[in-house]
């Protein structure tokens, strides 16, 4: 029984870990300039399109069988298979990019302020290279124990920063205009559903189920809403939006004298590492598997090694945090273009291969 819990539960706590490395990182900056009040509004809004489109994925994963992505699309042809495939590792490769780059310019801050830059990027792809080298059961392992322990931490440093709020910072609540549809910035905060692509290369390694998928959903959404306005109740809007790490901020405005660390941020920091680490693993990983299946000839060891080191390299050219946002904004339509035809392509590959299976049986 014990197995069969943990074997079910394993996707859905990825699935949480992946969203953690992101929500608690860039997330909250960006959605702070979507408007001026109502940001629950383009929160859900977010959610909503990332509900449709993890629907989408998963009732076509359950119509193909226990196939990845590669897996999926590579009896369509040489050249369809690789016009889905390449450009899914491409941006796949861009998970770990900017989540370690972001990790970076956190811990000058918070640990190590005098390490150079590109130490740090240096010892981060290597621990993302030797965890990708695990494999992914021992990933899935990882993912699950780590969340287990840290995501209570991140909750932990979530409440403790409500002894400085101030709750009337809120209002309004509605904003009837809905002018966040009109700002370019809403589609840059869509990065955030990215993590709901990596649930595509699950189905050989783990079960993936949409009712555990959807409960975990559900708290993930609200945790969306919680960290959004942490920096606004804390803050007030004007004073969050100019920061570059407002929940970081949020995080250290508070001192607890009874835990090991008086400061929240360093229980925050050490959280998102697990996090960042896991979903950086499996991202690479996810890629180097979806370039050896399209290139047999190449062993997937070589893959990583290449991968980490264009990983370590376009993290590192990046020289600025304003740089990095410019990067950060330049690849959403290539991001809005994968979320389109990446869904939509499994949802049809499942039904010609249900199709198919029926009428085989049919024939039988």
């Amino acid at each position: 029984m014990m197995h069969r819990w943990v074997a079910t539960m394993t996707a859905p706590i990825f699935f949480i870990a992946a969203h953690c490395s992101i929500l608690f990182a860039a997330f909250t900056r960006s959605m702070l300039e979507t408007t001026e009040y109502g940001h629950w509004e383009p929160v859900c809004l977010s959610m909503g399109i990332e509900l449709f489109l993890l629907l989408l994925l998963l009732l076509g994963f359950r119509k193909a069988g226990n196939k990845d992505y590669a897996d999926l699309f590579l009896p369509l042809g040489k050249w369809i298979s690789a016009a889905l495939i390449v450009p899914l590792a491409g941006f796949i490769l861009l998970i770990p990019i900017l989540a370690l780059r972001y990790f970076a310019e956190l811990m000058i801050i918070v640990f190590i302020a005098r390490s150079p830059l590109h130490v740090i990027l240096a010892v981060l792809c290597l621990l993302m290279f030797f965890g990708a080298s695990i494999g992914p059961q021992g990933i899935m392992r990882a993912s699950t124990l780590l969340t287990l322990i840290n995501f209570p931490v991140l909750l932990f440093a979530v409440f403790a920063c409500f002894q400085n709020a101030k709750f009337v910072r809120v209002y309004p609540l509605i904003n009837p205009s809905m002018d966040f549809l009109s700002n370019s910035t809403f589609l840059i905060t869509l990065f955030s559903i990215c993590p709901f692509l990596l649930l595509g290369m699950l189905p050989p390694v783990c079960k993936v189920k949409i009712r555990p998928i959807l409960i975990s959903f559900i708290l993930i959404s609200l945790l969306h809403v919680v960290v959004l306005y942490i920096p606004i109740v804390i803050y007030d809007l004007n004073a969050a939006k100019i920061m570059n790490f407002p929940l970081m901020t949020s995080f250290d405005s508070v001192n607890i004298t009874w835990t090991v660390f008086n400061r929240i941020s360093l229980f925050y920091a050490v959280a998102l590492l697990a996090f960042v680490m896991t979903l950086s693993s499996f991202s690479m990983w996810s890629s180097a598997l979806l370039i050896r299946k399209i290139i047999p000839a190449w062993r997937e060891t070589y893959i990583r090694i290449c991968l980490s080191l264009i990983v370590f390299l376009i993290s590192f050219i990046i020289p600025s945090w304003n740089d990095y946002i410019r990067v950060f904004a330049a690849d959403t339509w290539f991001r809005l273009l994968i979320y389109a035809v990446i869904p939509t392509a499994v949802f049809l590959r499942g039904r010609s291969i249900a199709a198919q299976e029926r009428k085989r049986v049919l024939s039988e």
